[in-house]
């Protein structure tokens, strides 16, 4: 009997003092919170490689004025000027693979990215344009006449700052600035006299350019980007004085204005390097 009660007795202070034993477990036993990996930090110098498609239109013009002091056949009347003025506005339109390298450098500051880049591209866009027409006065009326005119480009250069939004592994960012492309033109007139006038331009032409893009890190500083950018370099012209009355002859004081205005996009991705900076965190 007394072997029972004093069982009873212990199962009864077990069973009391548990929940205060329980109690104090995490106390002497705390539980590890789980791994988190910091975020990736987009700061640092990077450089890469891109590869993509350009499409090109060229407003290509060619233009004189109604001189009646210089008879030249067309140009005697404002009606054959003007027919003249017509057929040289024409558009020329150019597609093609580009590809180069860019660096640049990043700022992140919580989940904004400010940043600066340079690239250079291999940029071979070119086209033509030939349309005829037949002199409706004067005394060239019923003769034939054309104007070819065409250019093309070699490279592209910009300097664009950056801004953009980091989400982890992806910047979502808006870029634009300075765009420089060296731009050459053409122009040809002749007509079934033999009269010519022709004329050439070729330079260092500077624009704008405006875009953007989204890029995705990878492993090891290493991240992916796809990237748009428009491109605009405004027009480039020069005034002539190359008519030639029958191929031989100079017709003087007749002026000729040739012009090309000269647009762009382009699609393209590219690998980046990240060098980073002491602190951050690279994937």
């Amino acid at each position: 009997m007394n072997r029972l009660f004093f069982a009873a007795i212990i199962l009864m202070a077990a069973s009391l003092s548990g929940p205060s034993f329980a109690a104090d477990l995490p106390a002497h036993m705390p539980a590890k919170a789980p791994y988190s990996a910091p975020p990736l930090n987009w700061s640092g110098f990077y450089i890469g490689l891109n590869a993509g498609g350009a499409w090109s239109r060229a407003d290509l013009g060619t233009s004189t004025i109604f001189d009646p002091a210089n008879d030249a056949g067309y140009f005697g009347d404002a009606a054959s000027t003007n027919l003249f003025n017509s057929v040289g506005n024409q558009r020329a339109k150019a597609s093609g693979f580009i590809g180069g390298a860019q660096a640049g450098f990043n700022w992140q500051v919580d989940n904004f990215v400010a940043g600066l880049e340079t690239d250079f591209q291999s940029f071979h866009q070119s086209g033509s344009s030939t349309v005829t027409a037949i002199s409706p006065t004067g005394g060239a009326a019923g003769v034939p006449f054309t104007i070819s005119q065409s250019f093309s480009t070699d490279w592209l250069w910009t300097l664009r700052p950056r801004l953009g939004f980091a989400a982890n592994s992806w910047l979502i960012y808006a870029t634009g600035g300075l765009a420089v492309t060296k731009l050459k033109g053409n122009s040809l007139f002749v007509d079934g006299f033999a009269d010519t006038e022709a004329a050439s331009m070729s330079g260092t032409k500077t624009g704008w350019t405006v875009g953007g893009g989204v890029e995705y890190a990878l492993l090891n500083g290493w991240s992916l980007k796809a990237e748009y950018l428009h491109l605009d370099f405004g027009t480039e012209e020069i005034t002539t004085h190359n008519l030639l009355d029958s191929g031989t002859s100079p017709v003087p004081g007749q002026p000729f204005t040739h012009g090309v205005k000269l647009t762009s996009d382009i699609a393209r991705i590219g690998l980046n390097y990240n060098f980073g900076t002491p602190g951050t965190v690279r994937h």
